[in-house]
């Protein structure tokens, strides 16, 4: 049997790809899961790096605010497509619901109310990542709970009229989920 040619070895990874099948459940379940996974990776080795060159800045604080300023991000697109930032919690909430987040995380929205809007996130492929990767119970909850959540506040601080907490998330290694209350300001 010859050696592929190039063009020869491109077709035969395309193909054997299926792009043009559809991707059963299960498989693009897996696949949005590892890019979560993977973009929690690539944050903690950047965390990691900032600690190791720069032992005297706070690496914490450097991930804290580009992930508020992410989150920020986000937020005013959610706001674009709204036509406005001002939104209630009912449309915040589900402003920044998308398909595969509410798959990956297991989400349920269980409350959207003028008022107040909760979802819960029952499983976290940023607390799998991390302690798939040796990170104990308290530094997976500091890794959340100081850095990664910050985006979801940068989302509301990019929109008016609305507030969220969380008053329990996986990463507290207590066997509750992420609860995600957003409430109309006061």
């Amino acid at each position: 049997m010859r050696n592929l040619t190039g063009e020869e070895k491109i077709k035969r990874f395309v193909d054997e790809m299926a792009l043009d099948k559809n991707i059963p459940p299960e498989e693009f379940h897996k696949s949005v899961k590892e890019a979560y996974k993977d973009r929690t990776r690539q944050v903690y080795f950047i965390w990691q790096a900032i600690k190791e060159l720069y032992p005297d800045v706070d690496a914490n604080k450097i991930i804290r605010l580009g992930s508020r300023k992410f989150g920020q991000y986000q937020g005013k697109k959610i706001a674009e497509k709204a036509g406005t930032s001002l939104l209630g919690p009912t449309d915040a909430l589900l402003g920044q619901t998308s398909r595969g987040g509410y798959f990956v995380f297991q989400q349920e929205i269980v409350k959207l109310e003028e008022d107040e809007a909760i979802k819960l996130f029952n499983a976290c492929p940023h607390v799998e990542a991390l302690a798939e990767m040796g990170l104990d119970r308290e530094e997976i909850r500091m890794f959340c709970r100081d850095m990664l959540i910050a985006c979801d506040y940068g989302i509301i601080e990019a929109l008016e009229g609305v507030e969220i907490s969380f008053p329990t998330t996986v990463a507290d290694g207590e066997g509750e989920p992420c609860t995600m209350i957003i409430k109309r300001s006061p």
